[in-house]
């Protein structure tokens, strides 16, 4: 018989499902559970069992979601609340003087199930901070968290995003603001030779694609007196990088007109001169025009926004991806290069690469797949959690040969 378990709430498992949480998988989903403590222990650490009792692990509970605990820790010995803090410590001192990690003031400190620390994500963009709490768990210790992030990372200010899917999905306040300091309304940050502005307040995600470094700095490899269309550009990370790369001319595409003109502005700041054309518009529809038009680009970058955020999505999602990719296709010249991406992980790698083939074929291009592309290391995921890897890209190349089919 186990230690005794005083008044710690506790959420039973039913017969024959403990086998993820055998494999430290950290989501525990509500078909598995017989019995709960309920809405009452919204946020709560929780003791999770197996029908025979057995210990299996402890995490934070929420009676909302269909993931009913984020585990934090596994076995029957709890480590208490302080592993919290252990863990922040552990995710910050992890990415300090990595070696894959220089060259930058803006970085993910802290990356959720990947860190063991399920429904916090943490991103530092030069002097400022910004959290989003996620999870019923993670929203209760907002105060104690910001608390331990300002000693930890001794930087003047930290600011709270707001996360509506999260909140609705766990039934949590919507809240944005100051964590700590005065943050500015907006920040600028370094990235190898790169500066961006950033609107951490507004800007999608927490404000930059920081999953996208180790792309940009592959884009200003190659990107030497090429023709470069960056689709879906937000505010021009892969164009500035194309630019600053010595790229002959810059195309842009997006569909926001704010977006697009910080874009405009990060290639100022960076003093890329070669000629640029902006488009506003849908990017989908704009690829297709570009194609149907016969224009060539020598290096292409399409990094859409997640479109299958759920397994239901994922057909829809899938032939979307292609129709980009095929417009892709048809607007590159010969020995073009295309990264290509997507970014949710409800698409797995065997899909992906089957959507590229589809694509060629579709096309009538032949194309070499140069190399796999994925998240930096400040993203890794856990092996324990592939749910974690949820950005896949892969870098093209369009061989001579006939023109693209019409």
């Amino acid at each position: 018989m186990d230690e005794p378990r005083g008044i710690m709430p506790e959420v039973i498992l039913s017969s024959g499902r403990e086998s993820s949480l055998r494999r430290q998988h950290p989501w525990l989903l509500s078909g598995g559970v017989d019995v709960e403590p309920g809405a009452k222990a919204a946020g709560a650490w929780v003791r999770v069992l197996s029908s025979t009792g057995e210990v299996l692990g402890y995490g934070h509970y929420s009676p909302h979601s269909s993931i009913r605990v984020r585990l934090l820790a596994f076995g029957k010995d709890d480590p208490g609340e302080g592993l919290l803090g252990d863990r922040l410590e552990a995710a910050i001192a992890r990415r300090r003087d990595h070696p894959l990690l220089q060259g930058t003031n803006a970085l993910r400190l802290v990356n959720a199930e990947s860190d063991g620390l399920p429904g916090l994500v943490v991103d530092r963009f030069g002097d400022v901070v910004v959290a989003k709490f996620l999870t019923a768990g993670m929203h209760a210790r907002a105060a104690e968290i910001a608390q331990k992030l300002e000693a930890l990372t001794e930087l003047p200010h930290g600011y709270r995003r707001r996360d509506d899917r999260s909140a609705r999905r766990e039934k949590i306040p919507s809240e944005e603001g100051t964590l700590w300091g005065d943050p500015p309304h907006e920040t600028t940050i370094e990235e190898r030779g790169r500066r961006y502005a950033v609107d951490f307040r507004q800007g999608q995600k927490t404000g930059f694609y920081l999953d996208q470094r180790d792309a940009r700095d592959l884009v200003e490899s190659i990107a030497q007196g090429r023709r470069m269309l960056d689709a879906f550009s937000y505010s021009g990370g892969f164009a500035v990088a194309a630019g600053k790369g010595g790229a002959a001319s810059l195309v842009l595409m997006d569909s926001s007109e704010k977006a697009l003109a910080g874009a405009a502005e990060n290639l100022d700041r960076n003093a890329v001169e070669c000629p640029r054309e902006i488009r506003r518009g849908d990017a989908f529809e704009a690829l297709r025009a570009a194609a149907s038009a016969g224009e060539r680009f020598d290096l292409i970058v399409l990094d859409p926004p997640p479109l299958a955020r759920s397994r239901r999505s994922v057909q829809g999602a899938a032939r979307a991806y292609k129709d980009m990719l095929l417009h892709g296709l048809r607007s590159a010249a010969p020995g073009a290069l295309i990264l290509t991406f997507n970014c949710s992980h409800h698409i797995d790698p065997d899909l992906f690469q089957k959507v590229v083939f589809s694509a060629a074929l579709d096309a009538g291009r032949g194309v070499d797949w140069l190399r796999t592309l994925g998240a930096p290391a400040d993203h890794a995921f856990s092996v324990h959690h592939p749910e974690g890897r949820y950005l896949h890209g892969c870098l093209l190349e369009v061989k001579a040969g006939p023109e693209p089919l019409p």
